[in-house]
């Protein structure tokens, strides 16, 4: 035993030596350039001076077809970056998928996030820069990716693709600056945080107080040597199984469906930087039962608001250009079905495409082994059929 001991430890040691070789300091660009398609980095100022980076995949060599091609915007969740819609590969990521559909794809990254932590005057070692929740984001972000790409591309609209929070921002911005409705073709809201009341993630849960206590500043910080240890180690077989659970129970609980050889990916790239404000107001939205603005406290309510609680979201102006497509699921413990319908009750007509397949969490609406078949190829279907129908 004292003799294979250290010829084990050896094995290992080189094996995550690998793996960190693999995943040091990789990027969106890195990602999608591995696969061989083109990318760009683009970056966007928003009106407020954060310093936004967007990947884009203008084309593909599997699309067949001349013309411009319709432009998507890609807007991920909490703790969340552009990474999180490429882990999955060529075969099965959206993005690759649509750009092989030949779609001009956009992946944004917000405020604070590992490709947007700069400012044209607030320096992120400073608290001042992170005073800002997904409100800021949704009216301010989104706004300025969505204006730069119409912009670039000279076209009149675009398609949106959001995962949780990614969706929570588009219904902040199409709430309280409705005239974006106009540039949204397709908005496809998968596992939409928007009411929360029924949410039980371990943040919701276990670590609720500590986050409501925390002051204004970066939490769930990227760390690339520490991502990078964690990515490796994830790699390894026998701990994968550690890492797949630990990944998925932070966010809701254990699911059948997820892939997970990509689990090393994840674990190198993520989390990606968020405020702490981000989580607070998801929080708040748990204990009010209600979709609203960011809680002050009655003394900050009066100055922001001049009321003693915020206001509510107005959700009868989310009206894109069509209704809204709504994917959920029956077993998603971050975003219930209870507070989806409760969403879908409050925006006008929306479509909804329940997935039938048991278990199916919050994760899975872009991770999953099936994502392919069950999310993407109907995403796909429904961009097709509207810019077959209206000329844009």
């Amino acid at each position: 035993m004292g003799v294979l001991l250290p010829k084990m430890l050896r094995i290992t040691i080189v094996i995550i030596c690998v793996y960190i070789d693999i995943a040091k300091g990789i990027t969106s660009a890195d990602i999608i350039a591995s696969h061989n398609y083109p990318v760009e980095v683009h970056t966007v100022v928003t009106r407020d001076g954060y310093i936004l980076n967007a990947f884009r995949i203008p084309s593909s060599k599997f699309c067949r077809r001349s013309g411009p091609k319709p432009a998507v915007l890609f807007q991920h969740g909490m703790t969340a970056s552009s990474d999180v819609f490429l882990v999955n590969g060529p075969r099965d990521a959206l993005p690759f998928m649509l750009a092989d559909a030949c779609f001009d794809v956009w992946l944004s990254n917000s405020r604070g996030t590992r490709y947007s932590r700069s400012h044209t005057s607030l320096d992120p070692s400073k608290g001042e820069f992170w005073h800002f929740s997904w409100h800021e984001i949704g009216i301010e972000d989104v706004a300025a990716f969505i204006d730069y790409i119409l912009t670039t591309t000279h076209q009149r609209a675009l398609h949106y693709v959001g995962h949780s929070q990614g969706c929570t921002t588009l219904t902040v911005l199409l709430s309280m600056r409705p005239e974006y409705n106009n540039l949204v073709k397709t908005a496809i809201l998968m596992a939409p945080a928007v009411f929360m009341a029924h949410t039980a993630t371990l943040g919701q849960t276990l670590l609720r107080r500590y986050i409501m206590r925390l002051p204004d500043g970066e939490f769930m910080f990227h760390k690339k040597f520490l991502n990078d240890i964690l990515g490796a180690t994830c790699g390894l077989y026998v701990v994968r199984v550690f890492c797949s659970t630990y990944f998925m129970i932070s966010n809701g609980k254990v699911s059948q469906h997820l892939n997970t050889s990509i689990v090393p990916l994840l674990t190198a790239t993520h989390p990606a930087g968020i405020s702490t404000r981000q989580p607070k107001h998801f929080i708040q939205l748990t204990d009010s039962g209600k979709f609203r603005m960011y809680d002050f406290g009655i003394i900050g309510n009066m100055i922001t608001y001049r009321s003693l609680s915020p206001p509510d979201y107005p959700l009868h102006k989310v009206r894109p250009l069509t209704p809204v497509h709504i994917f959920y699921s029956d077993d998603d413990f971050s975003t219930s079905k209870e507070d989806v319908l409760n969403f879908a009750a409050r925006v006008p007509q929306p479509t909804m495409h329940r997935i039938a397949e048991k278990s199916w969490h919050h994760m899975d609406f872009v991770h999953a082994l099936t994502v392919a078949e069950v999310i993407n190829k109907p995403i796909i279907e429904i961009f097709n059929k509207f810019d077959q129908l209206k000329k844009f």
